[in-house]
């Protein structure tokens, strides 16, 4: 029961879950080959929107996600969004063609927008106030975390023959958090729930902070995917170098970019100025990507700066923390994280295209605008840093909770 209750292990269930929600993106990217060379598609990017249509789902569907949130409970939407990612890969494994193996990825896709919304919202009630940032920074690295570990199993499930192998694994542990879940993790009081959930949504979409911290997570992630997605071409077109050899230092990448949210919750509990932080962070993404793409610096200085700015990205990635400090009211949060999420992915989605066409350009300018929107855009939470990570209703809560008890 003590070890049910630690915050440790609740952040432990929730953030293996929201990894598990990640990695239905994550997972299929080293066994995409494989599929295609089962299914040989007429067009090739279906391939590459069997990777992407979960991701789909989230930009399209994460604010509607976060109003449900709201209205049945972050506990029991975490569980349905689980129990949709399973059937979604049980049906990619079974599918007999790559129309139904769309049709399993289009489930998977709204188990991942049920379970991202709702992981958040779920983490950010369960854990202490004095826990909250670090364990919201935590948080913060389940997508580079999602992206790690398939690549890891990548060479196991190449030697198991089937590429099938990676969804039906996944679906199994998926299963066995999810149990956990509903064993160990409390669910959200009833009598905290509000008439009208609409009114919660309305107040988000009416308050500029939400819109600003999406912007801003977006932003950065914008950058991060760009980055990763166009750095091996990149080099390997520029300097000759081989993309295997890129690819593996970029799970390295993806690695510091983990310790990068850490350290940012850690700052945060030591009083570290979050404008300054936020300052420097931005300057120590944009002014590295800069350098790799507009000058001749060669492929192992780029791979030493590409791993430099994303361990800055991941500092502003852990800003998520300041989702409870923009989210109207306690009972508005879901929909605050729905929102953000949702402007977060639409920063992915839109990163590969533009990057990759900016790559494409004969000169290094389109790449040098590219990269200085995403700054731009990550600046936008400097306004929220300045307000600090306690949310504006916490007082209210916190007075009526003392008059409860009298």
């Amino acid at each position: 029961m003590a070890m049910q209750q630690s915050s440790i292990f609740r952040i432990a269930i929730i953030y293996s879950l929201g990894v598990l929600a990640a990695m239905t993106v994550g997972g299929a990217i080293p066994v995409l080959n494989a599929i295609g060379a089962d299914f040989h598609p007429r067009d090739p990017s279906i391939i590459g929107l069997v990777m992407s249509l979960p991701s789909m789902m989230v930009a399209i569907g994460a604010l509607i996600a976060g109003y449900f949130v709201d209205k049945w409970g972050d506990k029991q939407m975490l569980f349905i969004g689980s129990v949709a990612m399973v059937i979604g890969d049980a049906i990619v494994c079974k599918a007999p063609e790559l129309h139904m193996l769309l049709i399993g990825r289009g489930v998977c896709g709204l188990g991942y927008v049920l379970m991202a919304v709702s992981a958040i919202t779920l983490l950010i009630r369960v854990v202490e106030e004095k826990r909250r940032n670090m364990a919201i920074a935590i948080w913060s690295t389940f997508v580079p975390v999602s992206m790690i570990i398939p690549f890891m199993l990548a060479g196991l499930v190449e030697k198991a023959g089937d590429w099938r192998f990676m969804f039906s694994g996944h679906g199994m542990a998926t299963v066995v958090v999810a149990l956990v879940l509903i064993v160990c993790i409390p669910g959200r009081d009833k009598s905290s729930k509000q008439v009208s959930r609409t009114a919660g949504v309305r107040a988000v979409l009416r308050s500029p902070w939400p819109y600003l911290l999406g912007i801003s997570i977006g932003g950065d992630a914008f950058l991060h995917v760009g980055i990763i997605a166009t750095l091996a071409p990149y080099l390997h077109t520029r300097y000759g170098t081989d993309l295997m050899t890129v690819n593996m230092w970029n799970i390295g990448a993806m690695v510091v970019n983990a310790l990068g949210s850490l350290l940012f919750g850690k700052l945060l509990d030591w009083g570290a100025p979050p404008v300054k932080t936020g300052l420097i962070a931005i300057a120590v993404t944009g002014i590295p990507a800069l350098i790799i793409f507009a000058f001749p610096i060669g492929a192992a200085a780029s791979i030493v700066l590409s791993w430099i700015l994303l361990f800055a990205s991941g500092v502003l990635t852990g800003m998520w923390a300041y989702t409870p400090s923009v989210s109207p009211s306690a009972e508005s949060i879901g929909a605050t994280s729905g929102l953000v999420t949702q402007i977060t992915l639409l920063g992915v989605l839109l990163s590969g295209p533009i990057f990759f066409a900016a790559q494409a350009a004969p000169t290094a300018f389109p790449m040098v605008i590219t990269i200085i929107v995403g700054v731009v855009g990550a600046a936008a939470r400097l306004p929220i840093l300045a307000r600090g990570t306690r949310p504006k209703w916490a007082d209210n809560v916190d007075a009526n909770v003392v008059a409860a008890h009298g």
